[in-house]
């Protein structure tokens, strides 16, 4: 297959490249050059032209949920676990036709990441390529033991904590999720726990994320040696550079607290509450300010930073909406480019492939969109998705 459009987006946060055409073949990505020069170098191969369109790679969502649905009265209605497999499935789907080829689910229930992961692999369903935490790690109590239904393991010392490592890798974890900080009374875990759950994951060779939004929290899980800290809200300039140097990656899932702020403040207006703001508006309000001050300036530090959407756990319609996490990104000071390699080629280093996905480049595996119009000067275009290439299969 070739395809050609007006402009190639390498995946990092400069490289534009114009007149030239990429073919794919096995998988890969075999050519990129005129393409005059790419049709006499692979005769007989089909050609389709994108005009006005951009070609990137497709792009990756760090911090899903798998099967965790959000509809909150769904899974209580139906009470099947195949029902909901059955409506991630779908999720799946749609997840990859919005131009997301890859995922990190960080955090499914009932195994069903790991059973989504099998069944694309074996053709049975459309999805992304998968990367499955499987269960959360959380306290007793903690932040997802209530909202999350079957999607954590509570444990408590480090005995419990290491277990819950252990349970998650044999049934087929590719990744750890820990959960340490819970909006209204901030870090959970103690520090020789948190030590547990990063050890236990890399001994088993399995990177270790960490649900951690304030300092304490943030500070424990860096000096534990966690390779993400997920939301990290009040994220400091100290912090960030220390992220840096320890090769830790930000994802901080900027839209979901902006979305649900704004759902929050149609409750509050429905419910006639002007006088006084409820604590989870004041909470979602502060989470939303912090951002727009601090994105840029940390952003700014080196520290990587890759995209993760994180509505699944929140009622919102669409699948993986990682162009609106760019959207958001922009509006917080980032440039375009700056905002599609968080999108591409940041998420791929972070799952350890940045030498084979995230990028539009030779030999890499093809994982290609083409999006109308021009994401490089106008971000929106990223969700003007015209056709979506997984490893080299046509999607749509």
């Amino acid at each position: 297959m070739i395809i050609s459009a007006d402009r190639i987006l390498v995946g990092d946060r400069s490289t534009i490249v114009e007149g030239k055409a990429v073919c794919m073949q096995g998988g890969r990505i075999k050519m990129i050059a005129p393409l005059k020069d790419v049709k006499n170098a692979f005769p007989g191969e089909d050609i389709v032209e994108y005009p006005g369109c951009t070609i990137m790679p497709g792009m990756i969502d760090l911090h899903t949920h798998i099967a965790c649905v959000p509809d909150p009265d769904y899974y209580h209605k139906y009470n099947t676990v195949s029902l909901c497999a059955l409506y991630a499935a779908g999720r799946m789907r749609d997840t990859l036709a919005a131009g997301v080829t890859t995922i990190r689910d960080s955090s499914s229930a009932y195994g069903i990441g790991a059973a989504l992961k099998k069944a694309a692999a074996d053709g049975h369903i459309d999805a992304p390529r998968i990367f499955a935490c499987l269960q959360g790690i959380c306290m007793t109590g903690g932040h997802g033991s209530d909202s999350l239904e079957g999607g954590v393991i509570e444990a408590d010392g480090e005995n419990e904590v290491r277990k819950a490592v252990r349970l998650n890798y044999k049934n087929g974890a590719d990744c750890i999720k820990v959960l340490t900080s819970e909006g209204y009374r901030g870090q959970e875990m103690n520090q020789e726990e948190l030590n547990a759950a990063a050890e236990e994951a890399h001994r088993f060779g399995l990177k270790a994320a960490a649900h951690a939004g304030y300092g304490d929290s943030i500070e424990m899980c860096i000096q534990a040696g966690f390779d993400s800290i997920e939301h990290g809200t009040h994220l400091t300039i100290d912090q960030a550079k220390r992220m840096k140097e320890k090769n830790i990656t930000w994802v901080p899932t900027v839209l979901v607290f902006n979305y649900v702020y704004q759902q929050s403040q149609k409750n509050a207006k429905a419910l006639g509450e002007t006088l006084s703001k409820p604590s989870t508006l004041v909470y979602l309000e502060d989470c939303v300010k912090t951002y727009q001050e601090n994105v840029k300036a940390l952003y700014d530090t080196g520290v990587r930073v890759a995209t993760g959407t994180d509505t699944d756990c929140t009622p919102y319609k669409d699948a993986s909406p990682v162009a609106l996490e760019c959207e958001y990104l922009v509006k917080c000071g980032l440039t375009p480019m700056e905002a599609v390699e968080c999108a591409t080629k940041n998420g791929a280093d972070y799952l350890g492939m940045g030498d084979c996905l995230g990028q539009i480049k030779e030999d890499y595996i093809a994982d290609v969109i083409v999006v109308e119009g021009d994401p490089s000067k106008d971000i929106t275009a990223l969700g003007k998705v015209r056709a979506v290439y997984q490893a080299g299969k046509k999607f749509i």
